[in-house]
């Protein structure tokens, strides 16, 4: 035993004045580039081993030291900053892992953990917020994912492929608040930027597609808190958007058609109309449209401002051409009509079974306005002073004269009629009578010419048997019903991936 230990004593003498040294059961050199060799087939060479709490304590540790913290199962070395773990030392191999179920990626303190690529930090795990963070170090509040892009890029961007009923992105809101959403887009850029948007470039696709599962429920709505905004703006035909300055409820603009509304009950109505906060309101057998308003329901404008164009406020047809009425029109020669139609005018009247029944207006060829009166002879004549109110929207001249219809209320030689002007008539008994007979008198003449707010002219006065503005041309248009959302598929596809 002596003497085995003298052996080694006189080794380590030795070696301690040798450039570099080698341990080893083979008596081999050291390699040249190595200050300590150690080799063995059987053995290994054991680091210092402690706790955590122990290396930690270690003072002022050398750059480079090295040790096996039992605590962490790792090899750790001293950077001269702070403690690192070595490469593929309890971390994660670049070819993978294989997991007891208890390992995790991340931080035990509080730091954040950082995803580099090229150098640049991508994505960061906040330690504080316990939010994750792409392509930003600033955290937002409230925010448990946030993707920001100050370029073309998409921040985020869900894709799918294949014939099954699948959604590129799945986001349910289960709040019991009545403010909840799945999805919310803000938009702080310029006026084309959208919040939410949404691309149907395939048959029947849809760019937005919203459906609601109960009364109460609704597939889209759009609101807008403005006093001045608008709630949704929509477009079609490939033509701009267009909305009102002072907004509404909905700005729909497009190149042949803003609105369709359609119902497929028998007795529904295409589209109900209220103004004025009044209700909804329609008839017992449905219509097309129904305007509801406290003080007017419907009202319509021309635009025009073109003589010699027909334009009306309103045009109603039966759908045949066999009944139509214009409202507020302007013929092509400047005439203004406040109802023109095929068809008779009529009021409604009960009769002695106070049931209702129809009268209708007498129509002449000519525009004829008509006044009533009566008066009294004054030994065999008088002078009738005709209203000046009548007077001055009529024309009375040698080519439109007045026209006089006397009814005698009591005997007397006949009178005749002379003088007529616009402005009045004498009436005179026959025979050089002097009679103080009462009479009724019935006087009609055409209605004058109007100079219109754009200084053109409205002629009633030459009208007779003017032409009509007839029936305006209809056609049909080709409807095509869109494929329905198969929501029951969406939903048993998606209860599937949860």
């Amino acid at each position: 035993m002596k003497k085995i230990i003298f052996f080694f004593l006189i080794l380590i003498s030795s070696c301690s004045f040798a450039q570099n040294v080698a341990i080893n059961g083979t008596g081999a050199a050291p390699v040249a580039s190595a200050m300590l060799d150690v080799a063995s087939t059987n053995s290994g060479f054991l680091t210092p081993r402690m706790t955590t709490a122990q290396r930690l304590l270690i003072a002022a540790p050398a750059t480079g030291l090295l040790v096996y913290d039992t605590t962490l199962s790792a090899f750790l070395y001293f950077d001269g900053v702070i403690w690192r773990l070595m490469a593929y030392s309890g971390g994660w191999l670049l070819a993978g892992n294989t997991l007891t179920g208890t390992e995790f990626m991340g931080s035990i303190n509080g730091q954040a953990v950082k995803f580099y690529s090229n150098n640049l930090e991508r994505m960061r795990l906040d330690a504080t917020t316990e939010e994750i963070m792409m392509n930003t170090t600033a955290p937002t509040a409230g925010n448990i994912l946030t993707a920001k892009s100050t370029n073309t890029l998409w921040p985020i961007n869900g894709y799918v492929t294949g014939t099954q009923p699948v959604a590129a992105g799945y986001f349910e809101n289960n709040s019991s608040s009545n403010a909840g959403f799945g999805v919310l887009g803000t938009v702080g850029g310029g006026s084309g930027s959208a919040g939410v948007r949404g691309i149907g470039n395939t048959l029947n696709g849809n760019g937005v597609s919203g459906v609601g599962q109960s009364a109460t429920a609704f597939g889209f709505r759009g609101s807008n808190s403005n006093a001045s905004g608008t709630g949704a703006v929509i477009n079609g035909n490939g033509v701009g958007a267009t909305y009102l300055i002072t907004g509404g409820g909905a700005a729909i603009t497009g190149s042949v058609m803003g609105v369709w509304g359609r119902v497929t009950d028998a007795t529904g109505t295409g589209g109900i109309f209220s103004g004025n906060a009044a209700g909804a309101t329609n008839i017992v057998g449905g219509s097309g449209v129904s305007g509801v308003g406290t003080n007017i329901g419907v009202a319509g404008f021309s635009s025009s401002l073109l003589n010699g164009v027909l334009r009306a406020g309103g045009y109603f047809d039966t759908g045949a051409g066999q009944s139509f009425a214009y409202v507020g029109a302007r013929t092509t020669l400047n005439v203004i009509r406040k109802i023109e139609g095929n068809g008779t005018v009529n009021t409604v009247v009960k009769d002695l079974n106070d049931k209702q029944v129809v009268l209708s207006a007498p129509e002449a060829p000519e525009n004829l306005f008509q006044d009533f009166g009566q008066g009294q002879l004054v030994n065999g004549k008088v002078h009738i002073t005709i209203d000046p109110i009548f007077t001055k929207n009529i024309i009375v001249n040698e080519k439109h004269p007045l026209r006089v219809f006397i009814q005698l209320k009591g005997d007397c030689n006949g009178v005749f009629v002379s003088n007529e002007t616009a402005t009045g008539f004498d009436v005179v008994e026959l025979k050089g009578g002097a009679t103080n007979t009462k009479f009724s008198y019935f006087i009609t003449a055409n209605r004058a010419d109007e100079v219109l707010s754009d200084g053109s002219v409205s002629k009633y006065s030459d009208e007779r048997f003017a032409p009509s503005m007839g029936a305006q041309k209809i056609e049909k248009k080709e409807t095509r019903p869109l494929n329905d959302i198969n929501e029951t598929e969406i939903n048993r596809t998606r209860s599937q991936n949860k």
